[in-house]
C-alpha cells in the first residue's frame, strides 16, 4: 500500500493578499479596481459634469446671498444690541512697564490701532473722527509713551460698538444732554485694586463734541469708524518704588455717561443705561 499524500492546503493570507492585487490590476482583462478604461472614462465624465453643476449652484447661491448684502449698513437692523465701551486690540488693555514682552506688544498694538484711525478712507472722510491732538491730546502720538528711569507714560483707549441709527442721547435730550466718557480706580477683578493709587494718574480726555457730532451711526460710508476716547496714564517710578506689595494692584474702569451739556461736575453725570464699562490694568513694579 502506497503513502497517502496529503493534500497542501493554500495559505489564507497569501491568497487574501493575490486577490487584493488582481483587484487593484487584473492582467487578463486589463482593469484597474475592477473597471476598464470605457467604464472608468464614463464614470470621470459623469462626475466632472455633476461636481461643476454643484459648484455653479453653490456659486450663483453665493453670488445672489453676496448681492443682498451691504458692506456698509447691516442688513438686519432693529436688534437688542447694548452699548459697550470697549477697543478692538486686545493688547491695549493692559499698561505694563515693568515687562519688556508686554511693553513691545502694547506699543506694536497702539500703532496698528492708529492705523486704522489714520487710513485714507477714515481722513479724506467729511466730519470723521479725526485722529489727532484736538481730540487725543497727549495720546495722539505713541512716540510720546515711554519708560524712563523717572517716570512712565501710557494711553487706554475706548469706544462705543456701532449700533445701527442709535444715539446714546434721544432727540428730545439732545439740546441739553451729551455723552462723555470717564474713568475711575476700581477694585478690579481680584477685589485688591488701589483705589488711590500714589504712584498712578490718569487724565481722561474729553471727546463729548466728537461724540455729538457723530451719532446718530448709520454706516461706515457716511459715519466712519467711532469715536474713541483716551485716558493718559503717568507713573512715577519714584512713588511706584516706595508702594507697598498689596498696594501694586491698579485696575482701571471706563464707563460712557450722560451729562449736561459742559457740566464738569462728575458727581452729576449718569452712567449711560444698560452700557458695559471696559477695564483696564496698569502693572509696574516696586522693585529697584
Amino acid at each position: 500500500m502506497g503513502e497517502e499524500v496529503k493534500e497542501k492546503k493554500p495559505n489564507a493570507y497569501v491568497e487574501g493578499f493575490r486577490g487584493f492585487c488582481r483587484f487593484l490590476y487584473n492582467p487578463d482583462d486589463h482593469t484597474v479596481f475592477g473597471r476598464g478604461g470605457a467604464s472608468w472614462g464614463k464614470i470621470l465624465i459623469f462626475y466632472f459634469f455633476f461636481y461643476a453643476c454643484l459648484a455653479a449652484f453653490f456659486a450663483v447661491c453665493l453670488v445672489v446671498m453676496l448681492e443682498t448684502l451691504d458692506p456698509n449698513v447691516p442688513t438686519v437692523v432693529g436688534r437688542t444690541n447694548k452699548p459697550k465701551l470697549a477697543v478692538s486690540e486686545k493688547n491695549l488693555y493692559k499698561l505694563n512697564v515693568k515687562d519688556d514682552k508686554a511693553w513691545e506688544e502694547y506699543k506694536t498694538a497702539l500703532n496698528k490701532f492708529q492705523e486704522k484711525y489714520t487710513s485714507d478712507d477714515q481722513v479724506s472722510g467729511d466730519g470723521f473722527f479725526q485722529w489727532n491732538e484736538d481730540n487725543l491730546k497727549n495720546c495722539a502720538d505713541p512716540s510720546s509713551m515711554v519708560r524712563t528711569d523717572t517716570y512712565a507714560t501710557g494711553c487706554f483707549y475706548f469706544g462705543l460698538n456701532r449700533i445701527y441709527d442709535w444715539s446714546p442721547v434721544s432727540k428730545e435730550e439732545e439740546a441739553t444732554k451729551e455723552a462723555i466718557f470717564g474713568c475711575d480706580f476700581v477694585e478690579g477683578k481680584t477685589g485688591s485694586g488701589n483705589l488711590n493709587p500714589e504712584a498712578v494718574t490718569i487724565t481722561v480726555h474729553d471727546v463729548a463734541p466728537a461724540l455729538k457730532a457723530y451719532y446718530p451711526w448709520t454706516s461706515m460710508e457716511k459715519n466712519g469708524l467711532q469715536p474713541i476716547g483716551s485716558a493718559h496714564i503717568n507713573i512715577d517710578m519714584a512713588k511706584a518704588k516706595a508702594t507697598a506689595d498689596d498696594k501694586l494692584d491698579t485696575y482701571v474702569e471706563c464707563n460712557t455717561y450722560i451729562r449736561d451739556i459742559g457740566d464738569e461736575d462728575k458727581d452729576n453725570w449718569v452712567v449711560l443705561p444698560d452700557s458695559s464699562p471696559a477695564s483696564f490694568e496698569v502693572i509696574y513694579s516696586n522693585k529697584e
